[in-house]
């Protein structure tokens, strides 16, 4: 899945030397939680809403006339924002951006096409595709997971085939790593009036199940 197909695509940025208050102006207009930091077109920096919010809390905390004074009139964006952003190409897929998101501990990134900011990639939009991937909300349909399961030539094969002997319909058939173990878990989406008949059926079959859910 590559990241271009599920970012939010970039339609806002804000100069370096814009204030503060600008910034957050825009930030809540159009609900972002981001905004490319743009200078002659090229990429200089990531401001986060949660960094202007705490600058923010900071200065109406102290309750201070002058420093109320410097944050509105002030205070800019190169003075908050993340300089040299780590980013992401458009080209990169999503597996790529969570291995990049846990090697960096960084979950905001610009997205590029070249020197290009095209769109913006957080843990929100992660969230929504796991969303979409695991049809959450769904109630018509049935999720197994099987557990300890030796992949090999004709498994999956062999699971959907059971899954379609008992007059259900599979809809997807992923796999997950088991920790510290050649092992995976197989989960499968079905649809089916009576779930429980898949569920015996591969429990027949030697099948190991570690859960239902609808």
């Amino acid at each position: 899945m590559f990241i271009k197909n599920w970012m939010l695509a970039n339609q806002y940025s804000i100069s370096s030397n814009a204030l503060a208050t600008e910034a957050i102006l825009l930030l809540r207009e159009h609900n972002l939680r981001m905004l490319p930091v743009v200078d002659d077109g090229r990429l200089r920096g990531l401001l986060l809403r949660r960094d202007l919010s705490e600058a923010a809390q900071c200065v109406t905390g102290s309750g201070d006339i002058c420093e109320m004074n410097y944050f509105c009139n002030k205070l800019k964006v190169k003075d908050l924002m993340i300089r040299n952003p780590v980013t992401i190409s458009v080209n990169d897929t999503v597996e790529q951006t969570l291995v990049k998101g846990k090697e960096t501990t960084m979950s905001n990134f610009p997205v590029m096409d070249g020197d290009e900011v095209v769109g913006l990639v957080s843990d929100r939009e992660i969230f929504v595709t796991l969303f979409k991937i695991l049809e959450a909300g769904n109630k018509e349909r049935t999720r197994i997971t099987l557990a300890d399961v030796t992949l090999k030539e004709g498994t999956l094969s062999e699971i959907l085939s059971i899954v379609d002997a008992q007059q259900a319909t599979a809809r997807a058939i992923f796999t997950v790593a088991e920790d510290k173990s050649d092992k995976v878990r197989v989960v499968v989406r079905y649809e089916s009036e009576d779930p429980g008949l898949v569920f015996r059926a591969l429990e027949d079959r030697g099948y190991t199940i570690l859960e239902m859910t609808s």
